[in-house]
């Protein structure tokens, strides 16, 4: 532990502010620590988390909660300062802490600096630059200021004086440049912004793990702002905590008994007697039997965790009360005006989520960054993995946990009726071929291999989705939750005949629910709901303008969809705001006649 700079909830530590990630302080900024750099007793001593679905998924064997400390005079959570340079808002001298340029006391960074015209600063505390450089591998450093101004000549660090200047004129990057008063060279800022080869390659420094990236990186520098939201995307894998299902499987048995992620555990027959002849539920099956079973299970090739359908089986089954898991679950009766539509409608009165950090990017964000990883086999090796790789979290590879957090809440989960949605499938099968081929052209738009692209999810899918934005948008207006609150999780799989919603919201609360939702599932109060939701889909304040964005017109994988009508918090949408189309619901001004819902 060391002393306490700021603080942070354990959520924005997950989802936000992870390690990678930047955090502007009063004084200064710090980059938030590697999980390899925090204290080994704190992380012991934080809670564990249980959910065997996400360890078995990616391959680890703990998920552990972000370690706080009581103590209001130290922090649990490593951080250093970045960026290191610093310049004065009074002489606009531009420098690090080294004593010669500024110097330090109690963490902050004050500038004397002797050399200025107007007479020496008198000890004016100086501010972090606005500008660094980075990486789409997630290599991130200080912006070149020497190698920049000096245009790749020859230089000597220790005599050069930076200073960064501010001529006021237009406001623009143009009126930012770069000097350095010794050997009378300058240059401004909007040059690196035009031209990103004027950087140089990236060095692959990575300060959250206070190294460099041992393989080296190619990748050009990008410029970009300290506190610009593209320097930090966190990956998270989340699922909802279900009852464990019965299984006669003796292979998910020892799947749930047996650590299979640990290599040592499951190569050495020795360590696996000693540690597991004390398990009474193994020893009575019989070590030599787990044995043999745990052989086969390693050395086959093991199915991709699927964490939804097991969920949406587990919601649609009832009832589940449980003492002793935060799932319940209670059927309704779907209003009778929309039966031959909505097959199920199901009041969560309790569910918990948990949400595990795998890693981040930079630069750019990609929506089904996940969707590939878990595609991935641990031998391929090709090329067109390197659009997707995630920053890691940690420089030992095989660290055996992440970070993750509970959150608590409630929800509304409903089916769509299965036979009337295929039928409508297959009328708009066109469509759907629009609407993949407009997929795949947002991927190559970014000079993604077309083998590294990911699997449109069909027509089914952009319905559900538009439905869940459009029920998330009436449900604000009545349940007492902000948009922002409230979450979705769409399940849609043809080929397992999944068609469902779940929209919640949870916190970190144990309570974590205050019933609104809940209570907004009742048929008849359900029923006014989705009636005002199609409603309102009808028509938009950008009418005509976004109901006429069809298939030619798509912008970012959406039909007619904007921020005025379908849109919602980034947040609480699980594709970015991506793949809508309201037209797909109901019918539009356009009248496309595509419509799912009739009128």
């Amino acid at each position: 532990m060391g002393n306490k700079v700021g603080e942070l909830r354990p959520s924005q530590l997950i989802t936000t502010f992870g390690p990678g990630s930047i955090v502007d302080l009063p004084d200064y900024s710090v980059i938030i620590g590697g999980i390899d750099k925090w204290d080994s007793i704190d992380v012991s001593k934080a809670k564990t988390i249980e959910e065997p679905r996400i360890r078995k998924k990616l391959r680890i064997q703990q998920i552990k909660s972000i370690p706080f400390s009581r103590d209001k005079e130290f922090g649990t959570i490593p951080a250093y300062r970045f960026p290191e340079y610093h310049v004065c808002p009074s002489c606009r001298k531009l420098g690090r802490r080294n004593g010669r340029d500024f110097f330090e006391e109690e963490g902050v960074l004050y500038c004397k600096n002797p050399d200025n015209p107007n007479g020496a600063c008198p000890k004016v505390k100086t501010h972090p630059v606005r500008f660094i450089t980075a990486c789409k591998k997630g290599h991130i450093d200080d912006f070149p200021w020497l190698f920049y101004v000096h245009k790749g000549e020859k230089f000597d660090s220790k005599k050069c004086k930076l200073y960064l200047e501010d001529k006021g004129e237009t406001g623009s990057l143009k009126d930012l440049v770069v000097s350095c008063k010794t050997c009378n060279e300058e240059r401004s800022i909007n040059e690196a912004l035009v031209s990103t080869k004027l950087l140089g390659r990236c060095s692959g420094n990575r300060p959250w793990l206070r190294d460099r990236d041992p393989k080296g990186c190619e990748e050009e520098k990008e410029l970009l702002l300290r506190g610009a939201s593209n320097i930090y995307f966190s990956s998270l894998e989340s699922s909802i905590v279900i009852p464990a299902q019965a299984d006669d499987s003796l292979d998910e048995f020892v799947k749930s008994k047996v650590e299979m992620g640990d290599d040592e555990l499951v190569s050495n027959r020795t360590v696996f007697d000693t540690v597991y002849k004390r398990n009474p539920d193994v020893y009575r099956v019989g070590l030599d039997k787990v044995w043999n079973i745990v052989q086969k299970l390693k050395n086959g090739t093991e199915q991709e965790v699927d964490l939804k359908k097991p969920e949406y089986n587990a919601l649609l089954t009832q009832p589940h009360n449980y003492e002793d898991i935060d799932f319940e679950v209670e059927k309704e009766e779907v209003p009778q005006r929309y039966k031959s539509i909505v097959s199920n409608l199901i009041k969560v009165k309790r569910l918990k989520e948990v949400m595990v950090l795998r890693g981040f990017t930079r630069i750019h964000p990609s929506p089904d960054l996940t969707t590939r990883l878990s595609r991935k086999s641990e031998n391929e090796s090709d090329a067109s993995n390197d659009q997707v790789d995630l920053a890691p979290l940690s420089a030992n590879d095989k660290l055996s946990w992440l970070p993750g957090v509970e959150t608590y809440g409630e929800g509304i989960f409903l089916t769509i009726n299965e036979d009337k949605l295929k039928l409508w499938e297959d009328k708009y099968a066109s469509y759907e071929k629009s609407m993949e081929a407009a997929h795949k052209k947002i991927y190559k738009e970014r000079d993604m291999p077309e083998d590294a692209i990911p699997a449109f999810e069909g027509l089914r899918y952009v319905l559900l989705h538009t439905l869940s934005h459009a029920l998330i948008r009436e449900l604000t207006l009545h349940s007492g939750y902000s948009s922002s609150a409230l979450k979705e999780r769409i399940y849609s799989d043809a080929e397992n005949e999944m068609a469902g919603i779940l929209i919640y919201t949870s916190t970190v609360d144990s309570e974590g629910s205050l019933g609104g939702l809940v209570e907004l599932s009742k048929r008849d109060q359900f029923e006014s709901i989705l009636a005002r939701a199609l409603a309102a889909a009808k028509y938009c304040s950008g009418d005509p303008q976004c109901a006429e964005h069809d298939v030619e017109k798509l912008v970012d994988v959406n039909g007619a969809a904007c921020h005025s009508c379908m849109l919602i918090a980034e947040t609480s949408c699980e594709k970015s705001n991506r793949y809508l189309d309201r037209s797909l619901l109901v019918e539009t001004v356009s009248n496309y006649g595509r419509e799912f819902f009739e009128s």
